[in-house]
């Protein structure tokens, strides 16, 4: 099987190459610039230069490839709309038409559970629950990913695509984010955490996640279907911060801030922010921040009836292999 992966030397995208070399794959990873995948040369893999953005670069990559791995995208929280939209959404787009036109077996699209709008405490969210219905009152990020999980599930649906969609949760472990900070900030020597700390995060350790992507690409029922992948362990915030500060070495100092502070704060911000701007802003910080904050689960049983995957790697053990890799 000859795969291509885009955002090879990202965190998700470098466990995937390696995990595809394993099984055997002949694995090529799009790159802008060479030296940001020197470092997977030793697992034997092709560069293939390319840039999202550039349609032709796309057909060339693509051509002669049995699956393609779209991980690639802009990530940063801070940017223009125009960014996000050529990368994450028309380069999603540009990729799948590459991919058609040359008779790729399978896309595999990396979406998120971010692209569901807000649900009442407690529900249980599945793949049909709908994209947010307000996706402009969201970050660009998040608005971005909505739209290129609308783009892949549209090509799949009307031009027959064959595009599978995989949406994570909370991604984490070895080579991930050094900070254990999730709901809140950092503030020199101080965890400053949102809440008291006992909300459910969304958790899925990047092996379970790699586990999906690769039964997305080999399972002939996933074509046209969107699957979440979300580890099933309870684990709040606060056992997140703590457990993994200490597998990091990060102990630090915690203070949890009570809602009703984060709303008097986050109040005070968006009120200096449209002095600032001269308007209010669409949806209020403490709106975005109390979201991140909801205790909601994530129905992942399709994927396992369907995909036959269930996440092999617990929270103890996914904190095992973080230690390792700090050790090494």
């Amino acid at each position: 099987m000859k795969a291509l992966v885009t955002g090879g030397s990202g965190f998700l995208g470098r466990h995937l190459v390696e995990r595809l070399v394993l099984e055997g794959y002949e694995v090529s990873v799009l790159t802008r610039i060479p030296e940001s995948v020197a470092s997977l040369r030793g697992l034997g893999i092709h560069p293939v230069g390319g840039d999202v953005r550039q349609w032709s670069s796309l057909r060339n990559a693509v051509e002669g490839k049995d699956v393609v791995f779209h991980c690639a995208g802009k990530v940063e929280p801070k940017g223009r709309w125009i960014d996000y939209l050529e990368v994450n959404v028309l380069g999603t787009e540009r990729l799948i038409q590459a991919a058609i036109e040359h008779g790729v077996r399978r896309i595999v699209h990396v979406s998120s559970i971010g692209i569901y709008g807000i649900q009442p405490e407690g529900t249980v969210i599945s793949e049909e629950a709908g994209y947010d219905p307000s996706p402009g009152t969201r970050g660009f990020y998040t608005r971005s990913k909505i739209e290129a999980d609308q783009v892949a599930l549209w090509y799949a649906m009307e031009r027959g695509a064959p595009t599978t969609v995989i949406r994570p949760g909370t991604i984490y472990g070895p080579g991930g984010k050094a900070s254990p900070v999730r709901a809140g900030v950092r503030i020199g020597r101080v965890n400053l955490i949102f809440g008291d700390g006992k909300n459910l995060l969304p958790l899925t350790f990047v092996e379970n996640v790699v586990d999906a992507l690769v039964l997305a690409a080999t399972r002939e029922e996933a074509c046209g279907r969107a699957y979440n992948v979300v580890d099933d362990e309870e684990v709040t915030q606060r056992a997140y911060v703590e457990r993994i500060g200490a597998v990091l070495g990060q102990r630090r100092p915690t203070v949890y801030l009570p809602l009703p502070v984060v709303r008097l704060l986050a109040s005070t911000a968006d009120l200096a922010r449209s002095a600032l701007r001269g308007r209010r802003p669409p949806q209020g910080l403490f709106h975005r921040i109390a979201r991140s904050l909801q205790s909601i689960r994530y129905d992942t049983s399709r994927a396992t009836e369907e995909l036959g995957w269930k996440p092999r790697i617990g929270f103890e053990e996914a904190l095992r292999r973080i230690r390792e890799q700090k050790l090494r």
